[in-house]
């Protein structure tokens, strides 16, 4: 009860329209299940390792789902905001200027489409509220506020949508939109978290402000990367709960994302698509396992988010009862399309591109980051951005001096009692530095427990006097208990204490 009063407390409704039951050894339905996940923010390029697969080191569980799966790998979104990307996904009906993620607006919808067939429906929509009444009982007419969804439960509300997931007689569809691996980026690949809840170490490192250093926005990236670890983590968690109820192979289970994000330099946004950016924002993951599927099956179809509510109700032999925009990722239409066509968030004009023209631009991105964030395990993460990056695995017991620069940091009492049992590692090292020179960059090492175990650069947030750091160390470096950390500044051969804890 308490974890329901929590959830409730976030904005999350879990809606279903009747209670259901059964267990493992139930009777088939007589239609099959679905489950459907839509992702939040995840350009679907950052699964990718240097094959043109899914990552199967970093990512295992997307790799093993797309392992009995048709994986589109050209598929991109329709629109670049989640207010309006998430409805198009469930009703395959162009974004509309004016209109709300409600039902109001979307009266027709993949929900009514199954729920005419008799299917029980369990949604957790974290940012919209389309579920009918009808099908979904107690279900407010307002949307969920999304902020406080961001600042806490993400986690929470995805293990109790998994737990919702049972057999029975009677054939349901499960839905669930979660708020990840969109920002803030704070979980780890084991769960954890990277520190406390609440406001960034360093406010404005996330959004705009950063948006003009170089070593910033891939720190950044780390983090996201971080995040997307913990998404497979969750997804792992959803494909095991399927095959322990008895369901994960006769169940159509589809994954996607809203949108994606861009992360380039000296931008005003990395949100908002244009002829610059539609590499990054538009791409996303879309994968589809059919009832019954069981090989892997990769296509080149330029699918779009607008073919989900349609692929689905081609999958489970369903009309949708209404004329949708999209069409089957399966279909002949599909497969005809050679290019990418997304309108602007303000309606004002739409971006093209052609498909080949497209694919360059996406393989050099993916080039870019495996460069630099590298790829098949964790520890690659932390090597391929910084200077001195010569420096990483070194003791610095015999070369450290002190300098005149000092520093602030933040999460002290953390680092000198970890317990990994409290669901948070402190593995972000952050503050502000001190010094008559503070208009300039410095060169940073974070040493654990006497080992250099990062690298990084100082930056100044756009409009701001304060040079600051922040510093991602792998959380194997951390110990159970104590930990002695050193923040370094690096000046030639020499490495100048600015902070310690």
């Amino acid at each position: 009860m308490r974890a329901l009063a929590l959830i409730a407390m976030a904005g999350l409704l879990l809606c279903a329209c009747a209670s259901g039951g059964g267990d493992a050894g139930a009777q088939k339905p007589r239609r099959p299940h679905a489950v459907v996940i839509v992702l939040d923010e995840l350009p679907g390029d950052v699964l990718l390792g240097p094959d043109g697969r899914i990552d199967a080191g970093r990512y295992p569980s997307f790799a093993a789902l797309a392992g009995d799966s048709t994986w589109f790998r050209n598929a991109y979104t329709a629109y670049d905001s989640t207010t309006k990307a998430v409805p198009l996904i469930l009703d395959g009906i162009a974004p509309r200027k004016g209109t709300g993620p409600v039902t109001r607006d979307h009266p027709r919808s993949i929900f009514t489409a199954l729920g005419r067939r008799g299917y029980r429906i369990v949604t957790s929509e974290e940012a919209t509220s389309l579920c009918p009444r009808r099908y979904c009982p107690g279900k407010r007419a307002k949307r969920p506020a999304i902020i406080p969804n961001l600042k806490a439960g993400r986690a929470e509300r995805f293990e109790h949508f998994v737990r919702s997931i049972r057999s029975s007689r009677r054939p349901t569809f499960w839905m669930k939109h979660a708020l990840l691996p969109h920002g803030p980026w704070v979980y780890l690949p084991s769960g954890r978290r990277s520190r406390p809840l609440g406001p960034e170490l360093l406010p404005g490192m996330q959004t705009i402000p950063g948006f003009y250093d170089d070593y910033l926005t891939r720190h950044n990236e780390q983090r996201h990367l971080l995040q997307l670890g913990f998404v497979d983590r969750l997804l792992g968690r959803l494909v095991a709960r399927l095959k322990s109820q008895g369901m994960y192979d006769d169940t159509l289970i589809v994954v996607t994302a809203d949108h994606g994000f861009a992360w380039q330099v000296g931008v005003e946004t990395r949100r908002s698509v244009t002829p610059s950016n539609v590499e990054e924002l538009a791409p996303v993951p879309l994968i589809v396992k059919r009832p019954g599927q069981t090989r892997a099956r990769v296509s080149a179809a330029y699918a779009r988010t607008l073919d989900v509510a349609p692929t689905i109700a081609d999958a489970l032999n369903v009309r949708l009862g209404y004329r949708a925009d999209g069409r089957s990722a399966f279909s002949p239409a599909v497969r005809a399309r050679r290019g990418v066509s997304l309108v602007t968030r303000d309606f004002g004009s739409t971006v093209r591109i052609s498909g080949e023209r497209w694919r360059a631009r996406r393989a050099a991105v993916v080039r870019r980051r495996l460069r630099q964030l590298g790829s098949g395990d964790w520890p690659s993460l932390f090597t391929g951005i910084g200077p001195n990056r010569d420096l990483i695995g070194t003791g610095v017991n015999s070369v450290r001096t002190a300098g005149s620069a000092r520093a602030t940091l933040s999460l002290t009492r953390f680092f000198r009692s970890v317990r990994r049992k409290s669901g948070m590692v402190p593995t972000q090292v952050a503050g502000r530095i001190h010094a008559s020179d503070g208009a300039r960059e410095r060169d940073i090492a974070v040493a654990v427990n006497g080992r250099i175990e990062a690298v990084g650069r100082s930056f100044h947030l756009r409009g701001e006097d304060a040079e600051s750091y922040s510093v991602m160390v792998p959380e194997q470096s951390l110990k159970e208990g104590r930990n002695r950390i050193e923040v370094l500044e690096v000046t030639g051969d020499s490495l100048e204490l600015l902070a310690a804890a």
